[in-house]
C-alpha cells in the first residue's frame, strides 16, 4: 500500500488525440470532394481509416509507431516564430483560403465558387458567394489591422492617378520608415468620386483620403508630406493640408536635368533662337 502511495502520479499526456490526428493527418477526398472515409499522414502518406465520432485510436496509433518522436515535432512547430503553422489550419480555414486565393489571382467573378463546372472539376469543399464575400471582408480588416500597428503615427503620402473610360480612381501609398527600411504599402485604390456630391477637386481628393485613413486607425493630421504630380489639383490639396508637395519621379528628373544644364544657359539660349528661325519657312528652304 506504501507502495502505491509513494509511486509517481501518471504524466498527463502533451497533446490530446484529436490533436495529434489534426497534425499528422488530412482527409482523402474522391474525385468530387466527397469523404472516402480514409485520412492520409502528412509525413509518411499511409492511409487509414477514420469514421467520424469514434475516437482517434486508429489515427494516434500509427503516429506513436511510424513517428515515435512526434511530441517533440509538434512541440517545436507549435512554438514557430510566425505563429501561422499549415499543420494546426483548420481543413475548414484552408478550404476558404484556397478559394479567396483562386477568386482574387484569377480576377474571377464572385459566382464562380458556386458554378456547377467549378465544384465538378475542383477537389475543394463548396462555398457560396454570401461565405466567400465575409471571407473577404474579414482578411481585408485583418490586413487594416496589422498595416495599422506597423505605421507611425506621422507618415507620408504617395498619391498615383488612373482614370478608366469615365472613372477616375486614386491610388494611395503610405511612406514612412521602418527598422527594416522604408515602407510602402498601398493603403487605397477607390474612385475619388464615391458620394452623389463628390468632385474630382483638391477638395474631393481630400474628401477621399479622409474617408479610409480611420480604417488604419490613423488621421489626415499625421500626413507630414505628400508626393504626387505636380499639377494644379494637386498643389491645391497640399495647401489644403499645409504640408509640402514632393514632385513625382518624373517631376524630380526635370529638376535634376534643370539644375544639371544650368551652367550652360547661354549655350542654350542660343540652340533656342537657332531653332526659332529655323522654323521659319524662308530660313527651312536655305537648307533644302
Amino acid at each position: 500500500m506504501d507502495d502505491n502511495l509513494l509511486a509517481t502520479p501518471a504524466t498527463r499526456p502533451t497533446f490530446s488525440p484529436r490533436q495529434i490526428a489534426a497534425f499528422y493527418f488530412k482527409p482523402c477526398l474522391g474525385e468530387e470532394g466527397e469523404a472516402t472515409g480514409y485520412y492520409a499522414c502528412k509525413t509518411c502518406a499511409k492511409r487509414r481509416k477514420h469514421a467520424p465520432k469514434s475516437g482517434y485510436s486508429n489515427l494516434v496509433s500509427h503516429v506513436r509507431t511510424a513517428h515515435p518522436n512526434y511530441e517533440s515535432d509538434m512541440r517545436d512547430a507549435s512554438v514557430a516564430a510566425t505563429g501561422t503553422l499549415l499543420p494546426w489550419v483548420t481543413q475548414k480555414a484552408s478550404n476558404r483560403y484556397a478559394w479567396l486565393r483562386w477568386v482574387v489571382t484569377g480576377n474571377l467573378p464572385l459566382s464562380f465558387c458556386e458554378s456547377k463546372e467549378t465544384r465538378q472539376y475542383t477537389k475543394l469543399n463548396p462555398m457560396s458567394v454570401e461565405t466567400l464575400t465575409a471571407t473577404m471582408e474579414a482578411v481585408t480588416k485583418a490586413v487594416e489591422k496589422k498595416l495599422g500597428a506597423s505605421m507611425p503615427e506621422h507618415f507620408g503620402l504617395i498619391l498615383v492617378g488612373w482614370t478608366h473610360k469615365t472613372e477616375h480612381y486614386m491610388a494611395v501609398y503610405g511612406c514612412f520608415e521602418t527598422a527594416s527600411g522604408p515602407q510602402y504599402p498601398l493603403l487605397s485604390l477607390a474612385p475619388v468620386m464615391d458620394e452623389p456630391d463628390d468632385h474630382l477637386s483638391a477638395d474631393g481628393h481630400l474628401t477621399a483620403i479622409k474617408r479610409f485613413l480611420p480604417f488604419f486607425g490613423k488621421s489626415i493630421s499625421g500626413c507630414l508630406f505628400l508626393v504626387v504630380d505636380n499639377c494644379t489639383v494637386n498643389k491645391r490639396l497640399a495647401n489644403l493640408l499645409g504640408v509640402p508637395l514632393i514632385g513625382c519621379a518624373s517631376h524630380r528628373l526635370n529638376l535634376a536635368v534643370r539644375d544639371y544644364l544650368e551652367p550652360h544657359d547661354n549655350i542654350l539660349e542660343k540652340v533656342q533662337q537657332l531653332m526659332r528661325k529655323l522654323r521659319t519657312l524662308k530660313q527651312a528652304a536655305k537648307l533644302r
